[in-house]
């Protein structure tokens, strides 16, 4: 499970980005092809945030439909399932613009006080 990893990569980046302060959330945003389970990225990160500034925070996560661009019409398409021929004109020539992605959206601080 390389969701371990990803989230001690995130963990650090919280710590840096943070400067000591607490995290209350931390937005996510994982494409449906990047080969991250969703839900072992959250337990995950549940067990690994203890003694770091992300030990209250809640994850909030938004998935990322796959988009393709046709390179023979340049109709942009929703995908399914995997199918990447155009839905227009069936072509098979596609270019693949979101859904393989993994990044921290966002992080909000706790206010002090």
């Amino acid at each position: 499970m390389h969701e371990y990893s990803i989230v001690q990569s995130m963990l650090d980046l919280c710590e840096k980005h943070s400067k000591g302060k607490a995290v209350e959330k931390v937005a996510v945003k994982i494409g449906k092809m990047s080969g991250i389970e969703p839900h072992f990225l959250k337990e995950s990160f549940e067990v690994f945030k203890e003694d770091t500034v992300c030990h209250d925070a809640v994850m909030e996560m938004e998935l990322i439909d796959i988009t393709i661009e046709c390179q023979k019409c340049k109709e942009i398409s929703k995908v399914d399932n995997f199918n990447f021929y155009c839905p227009v004109c069936e072509s098979g020539d596609t270019k693949v613009l979101t859904g393989q992605e993994m990044h921290i959206d966002y992080i909000v601080l706790k206010e002090d006080g």
